[in-house]
């Protein structure tokens, strides 16, 4: 399947000093996956948001210079994603960064990272909101939970949501521009599961995608689920394979035990994660 072709991509997030999250999540998987990175720090934290009190340095003044200097080095990426960014002035920044590129990469998979649980996080207001809203009008897929998902369509968040609340839901948020929808965590009649729901916004198509709930917070598992998705696209597996081959290593990552002497704050095992056969999960389901 994979084309004997070196594949870039940009990613724009922050970088956690510590915890398998954002930048420290999506090297690796991509790597793996045989896809470069060129990475930019929205952030630097000392540590995951999940650890008390983090040192923060927002990387806002340097976005500008170093976007010029790629610009004038000549890089080219296939596609270009961005995570947490650190505030609403910063997401018009990183708007006015991926603009300059758009025209140049093929996919632009933007998550919107805001909150969970029906809860922005620390730090952010409405403005994050409306701010997302906007920079979601450059991307060609956008990868929300299911409270981000509500969110940027202006619709109530529910404890359980039917199907076609959230196909309503979509038809919302595809009118501010991404053609592909991947909405995670969305609750389900059945307790003890979630749904992902792609939303194909050309065939006014929605398709679910159930997998088993495990007690429990995953730093960075929203990470490695864009990161995953992401690269399988790049590779040239189609959507329903590389949802599907996403969920799996998710999962599977999610039942591993706890690695002694680590800490559940520290996020998912990536060093399981990149020791496994990656590319056999996409492959098993490409038609």
């Amino acid at each position: 399947m994979m084309e004997n072709k070196c594949k870039r991509i940009l990613t724009i997030q922050d970088f956690s000093g510590f915890g398998h999250t954002s930048l420290m999540a999506y090297i690796p998987i991509m790597y793996r996956l045989g896809i470069r990175v060129c990475a930019l720090p929205s952030a630097y934290l000392s540590a995951n948001t999940d650890y008390p009190e983090p040192i923060w340095i927002d990387m806002s003044s340097y976005l500008e210079k170093i976007n010029a200097h790629w610009q004038k080095i000549g890089f080219s990426f296939d596609a270009i994603s961005s995570g947490f960014l650190a505030s609403p002035a910063q997401v018009k920044q990183i708007g006015k960064m991926i603009a300059s590129w758009r025209d140049k990469v093929k996919l632009v998979l933007i998550d919107p990272v805001m909150g969970d649980y029906g809860k922005l996080y620390s730090g952010y207001d409405q403005k994050m909101i409306g701010a997302m809203r906007e920079l979601i009008g450059l991307a060609d897929i956008i990868t929300p939970n299911y409270t981000e998902a509500c969110w940027l369509a202006k619709q109530e968040i529910k404890k359980l949501s039917e199907e076609n609340e959230v196909l309503d839901c979509c038809r919302k948020i595809s009118e501010y521009g991404p053609s592909h929808l991947v909405v995670t965590s969305v609750p389900n009649t059945d307790s003890d599961s979630l749904k992902v729901m792609h939303y194909d916004a050309k065939l006014d198509k929605l398709t679910t995608y159930p997998f088993v709930k495990k007690n429990g917070i995953y730093p960075g598992a929203g990470d490695c689920f864009s990161a995953l998705l992401l690269a399988g696209l790049v590779n040239g597996y189609s959507f329903n394979a590389s949802i599907k081959a996403t969920i799996i290593i998710i999962s599977q990552a999610i039942e591993e035990p706890m690695i002694e002497g680590t800490d559940w704050r520290e996020g998912l095992p990536l060093e399981k994660i990149i020791d496994w056969d990656l590319k056999s999960f996409y492959s098993r389901f490409d038609a």
